[in-house]
C-alpha cells in the first residue's frame, strides 16, 4: 500500500506537469494591445514560442496618442476584446483604482517574472499599486542629454567658446550653461563648424515638441528647479513661479531650435539628431543604440550621451532631475478570458524577451532589469565595452535622479492639459503665465470631478513612495 506522504508526492508532480502543460492542451487566442510600430516587434518574437503553448498571439496596434482612450473605452465597456495591454505606467494608478486590472502576485508561480530584478524605481513605481503588483515591466525609459562629441573636442570650437564665454567648452551640467552651448552652436548654411563649411542650417538644440510630447522635456527644468506638480493638497503647482520660470526657459531656448522643432515627436528628433542638424538634444536612452548603426545614423561612434542637466544650489552643488515620461508596462484586464496564459505571455515579454528587447533596434525599449543595466557586454555591439559601459552608467546616473510622471488616477487627463499648456506657450498662442493657469484650472476641475478627498490621498501614497526612493523632499 503506497503511505499517504508519497501519493501526496506523486499527485502533486502530477498536477504541476499538468498545469504547466495546460496551454499546449487548449488552443486559444491570446490578444494584446498596444502603442503600434517598432515597441510591439517583442510580441511577433513570441508567436513561435506561444504556439508550441498552443496560444496564438493576436497584435492591436493603436497610434501612440490613442492608447490611452481607446483603453479606456473598452475597460469601461468590458468586452474583454484584450488579454493582454501594454500602456504607460502614469495610467496604472487609475487603472487598478477603478479595478480594470487584476493583481498579479498570485500568478507568479506560472512563470516567475523575477520582481527582485528589476530596477527598484521602475518596479515600485511603475508596477505596484496600494502594495500589490499589477504590472511587469516592459520598457524602462527615462530622459538623457545627448550631444556630437567630437564638435565638443574641437580644438577650434573650443577656443572659439573660451574667447567668446571666459570658460571651457564642455557637456552641459546645468540648464544655464546648456543655453549658452545651444546659442554658440547655432550656425547658418556655408559658416564653418568644427572646420567644415556647413551645407545645412545647424541648430545647438532640439527637444521633444510636438503635441503629446512637449511637457516631457518642460518636466526635467520643472523638477531640477524643485517643482511639484501639486503640493500635499492637491493645489496645482503647474502655475507657480517655478513652473513659469521652467516654461519662460525652454521658450528662451526656441531661437536655437530647427524651425520644425514643434512639429518633433520621437521619430522626428531622433532624426534630426542621427543626420547630423543639431549639436544636443533631450531623448530616450534607446537613441545612442540606434545613433552608433551606420544603417540609421550619420554620427556612429559620435554620440554623446550625458546627465540631464540640472539647477546649481548655492552650496555650489548641483539639483539634477530627469523625466521618465511614457515608459511600457504590461498588464492583463479583469476581464481577460484567459488570465493564467495571458501573464504567461506578459512574464515572457518581461522576462525571457527582455534582454534581446533592449538590446535591439528593431525595438524602442530600454533597459528595466538590473542585469541589463549591469551588462556593458550585451550592449558592446553599438560600441566599445568603455562606451557601452558609459551608456549604462549615465542611463543609471539619471535613474538616480528621476522626476517620474504622476501616476494617479486622471494622471492622462491631468498631463494633457498640461501639454496643451506648455505648447501653446512655446508656439506663441498663448503667454507662458496664461497658458499655465488654464492649465492649473482644469486640473482643478478633473481633481473635483474624480474625488478631491480621494485623489489627495492617493497623491500623497505616490509622493511618499517617490520620498522613500529618495526623489522627493517636502
Amino acid at each position: 500500500m503506497m503511505r499517504p506522504k508519497k501519493l501526496f508526492f506523486i499527485i502533486t508532480i502530477i498536477c504541476t506537469i499538468f498545469a504547466f502543460d495546460v496551454f499546449s492542451q487548449n488552443k486559444i487566442t491570446i490578444t494584446v494591445y498596444g502603442d503600434e510600430g517598432q515597441n510591439l516587434q517583442p510580441v511577433e518574437w513570441l508567436k513561435t514560442d506561444a504556439a508550441a503553448k498552443g496560444i496564438t498571439l493576436e497584435v492591436v496596434g493603436v497610434p501612440f496618442t490613442s492608447v490611452y482612450e481607446k483603453l479606456k473605452t473598452e475597460f469601461i465597456g468590458g468586452t474583454g476584446a484584450y488579454d493582454v495591454v501594454i500602456f504607460y505606467p502614469s495610467y496604472l494608478g487609475e487603472f487598478a483604482e477603478f479595478g480594470y486590472l487584476q493583481p498579479l502576485d498570485s500568478l507568479f508561480s506560472i512563470h516567475d517574472p523575477k520582481m527582485d530584478d528589476v530596477v527598484p524605481a521602475y518596479r515600485d513605481l511603475y508596477c505596484m499599486y496600494n502594495g500589490k503588483t499589477y504590472a511587469l515591466p516592459y520598457d524602462g525609459d527615462v530622459l538623457n542629454l545627448y550631444y556630437v562629441e567630437d564638435i565638443f573636442s574641437n580644438e577650434q570650437e573650443k577656443a572659439a567658446f573660451k574667447q567668446q564665454y571666459g570658460q571651457e567648452l564642455q557637456v552641459p551640467k546645468t540648464w544655464d550653461d546648456l543655453a549658452k552651448v545651444a546659442k554658440f552652436f547655432t550656425r547658418k548654411k556655408g559658416q564653418k563648424l568644427a572646420g567644415k563649411t556647413l551645407n545645412q542650417d545647424f541648430y545647438g538644440f532640439a527637444f521633444l515638441g510636438a503635441r503629446g510630447f512637449a511637457y516631457a522635456w518642460w518636466a526635467n527644468i520643472f523638477g531640477s528647479m524643485g517643482g511639484a506638480y501639486f503640493d500635499r493638497n492637491m493645489k496645482p503647482q503647474i502655475n507657480s513661479k517655478v513652473a513659469i520660470d521652467a516654461l519662460n526657459f525652454q521658450k528662451s531656448l526656441m531661437p536655437y531650435c530647427p524651425p520644425d522643432v514643434m512639429n518633433m515627436g520621437y521619430e522626428e528628433l531622433k532624426n534630426a539628431y542621427l543626420q547630423g542638424r543639431v549639436a544636443m538634444m533631450v531623448q530616450w536612452s534607446d537613441v545612442w543604440k540606434k545613433a552608433n548603426d551606420p544603417k540609421l545614423s550619420k554620427i556612429v561612434h559620435n554620440a554623446g550621451i550625458a546627465q540631464m542637466p540640472g539647477v546649481k544650489q548655492p552650496d555650489g552643488s548641483i539639483y539634477y532631475r530627469a523625466a521618465t515620461p511614457v515608459g511600457r508596462i504590461i498588464g492583463i484586464p479583469t476581464t481577460s478570458k484567459h488570465p493564467k496564459e495571458a501573464f504567461w505571455v506578459a512574464s515572457m515579454l518581461s522576462l525571457d524577451y527582455g534582454l534581446r528587447s533592449v538590446t535591439s533596434n528593431d525595438t524602442g525599449e530600454d533597459p528595466y532589469r538590473l542585469s541589463q543595466i549591469n551588462n556593458p557586454k550585451a550592449f558592446e555591439k553599438f560600441g566599445t565595452i568603455a562606451e557601452a559601459t558609459n551608456y549604462l552608467n549615465v542611463v543609471k546616473d539619471n535613474l538616480n535622479h528621476l522626476f517620474p510622471d504622476i501616476n494617479i488616477p486622471g494622471s492622462a487627463e491631468y498631463l494633457d492639459a498640461l501639454d496643451v499648456a506648455v505648447t501653446s506657450a512655446l508656439s506663441g498662442t498663448t503667454s507662458v503665465t496664461g497658458a499655465l493657469n488654464t492649465a492649473a484650472d482644469t486640473w482643478n476641475k478633473i481633481t473635483q470631478k474624480l474625488d478631491p478627498a480621494r485623489q489627495k490621498k492617493i497623491y500623497n501614497a505616490m509622493l511618499d513612495m517617490w520620498a522613500k526612493h529618495g526623489f522627493w523632499k517636502d
